[in-house]
């Protein structure tokens, strides 16, 4: 079986110009291509023994198949019709794989183990203390649905405790509960960039991978679950990880061993219910090595953002942290000392909840590139804006 598929070199130039019309896929040129195989792919754990699919140099550009669609195993075909769903030859093949993938590749008991992932990659020369640039150069849906599921004690609204019964009756809002486990089908028509959520009701497409990571580092065991997210990435959820935008993760592993998973086509912040618009996503990726470049926590910027994390079972604590990494990042990249930076967070970032639903949880700053008014925006990629 072919882990890979070497294509011709094509110059970084090419791909920081390489813009499409507003919503359609770019078409990125790439050196290697991921197929998604059970030689391949993962199922809900990172680990630092598994063969890399694929080894590469630092500026690699690789193309991954991501899977999805619930990695139905019964007649794809009546599914798709019975839903109403549009049938294309790579929803077919994709479906087809990820129910391969899903019988083929084992899983460890217990909860928390379900992503489907691909990886690792191996980049030459990474070691620990190093950091990992990950461009995020295409990212578009193989499938023409998704699915958002919901179920009784998940998602924000199991956040907390229930009110004690001596404040039930004292005007206290009950909790709401999901009555029953639901799945929400939406049509994903790439060409318009649209969910159809339902009739009267679309929503526009932002795909993005839930789970991009380096390697945990060996004190995270040696089948570390993908569920809760980390100082290597990971489960972030984070909706602005999108085409444009740039991921950099500190490296525990020789190699860096990235892994990516959990195709999304569009997340609001919070991830509310647990689940996204749930699909498959074929990703196009740069791998750019930082020699002796530590860092604490993942951070990522795109053209118009610095973006900085926290991660805390505690959400304040997340908060707290999120601040914190902002602070840092202006003392690193700015010179400034906690008299300036911190009311500088306090006026021009904006924290949001990045999502409330994979036990460690997330907030993430925004800080805008456009108040920095004397430096030149150099980022490597330009959005190209909607046609009036």
């Amino acid at each position: 079986m072919i882990n890979h598929v070497r294509i011709p070199r094509i110059s970084a130039a090419v791909l920081a110009l390489a813009a499409a019309a507003h919503g359609l896929a770019m078409n990125v040129p790439y050196d290697y291509f991921v197929p998604l195989t059970p030689e391949n792919a993962i199922l809900g754990h990172f680990s630092s023994t598994k063969k890399p699919v694929l080894v590469v140099k630092s500026g690699a550009v690789v193309k991954i198949n991501g899977g999805g669609g619930n990695g139905r195993g019964d007649d794809p075909v009546k599914f798709l019709n019975d839903n109403h769903i549009p049938i294309t030859e790579e929803t077919l093949t994709c479906m087809k794989e990820s129910a391969a993938v899903r019988e083929q590749t084992p899983k460890l008991s217990g909860p928390g183990f379900g992503h489907l992932m691909v990886g690792p990659i191996y980049i030459e020369d990474a070691e620990p203390g190093d950091s990992l640039e990950i461009r995020i150069l295409d990212v578009t849906p193989r499938l023409t649905f998704g699915n958002t599921g919901s179920a009784p004690g998940r998602g924000g609204l199991a956040l907390g405790s229930p009110l004690p019964p001596e404040n039930r009756n004292r005007g206290a809002t009950p909790a709401l509960s999901v009555p029953r486990p639901s799945g929400h089908i939406t049509i994903l028509d790439v060409k318009r960039n649209v969910g159809i959520f339902s009739n009267g009701i679309e929503v526009p497409l932002k795909p993005f991978m839930g789970v991009m990571a380096t390697c945990p580092p060996d004190s995270e065991g040696p089948d570390r679950s993908s569920t809760a997210p980390g100082a290597f990435g990971g489960n972030l959820d984070c909706s602005e990880l999108t085409t444009g935008s740039t991921l950099y993760l500190p490296v525990f592993q020789k190699g860096a061993l990235f892994y990516t998973g959990d195709s999304h086509a569009l997340q609001g912040d919070g991830e509310v219910t647990g689940t996204a618009i749930e699909t498959a996503d074929a990703c196009t990726l740069q791998f750019i090595l930082h020699k002796g470049k530590t860092l604490k926590m993942p951070r990522a910027e795109n053209a118009d953002y610095y973006i900085s994390f926290g991660l805390n079972p505690d959400l304040n604590l997340a908060m707290k942290q999120s601040i914190e990494e902002s602070i840092s990042f202006l003392k690193e990249t700015r010179g400034m000392d906690i008299i300036q930076a911190y009311p500088l967070c306090s006026i021009a970032v904006s924290y949001r909840v990045t999502q409330v639903v994979d036990r460690t949880l997330g907030v993430h700053g925004m800080l805008a590139k456009r108040i920095f008014i004397n430096e030149p925006n150099t980022y490597w990629y330009r959005p190209v804006p909607p046609a009036t």
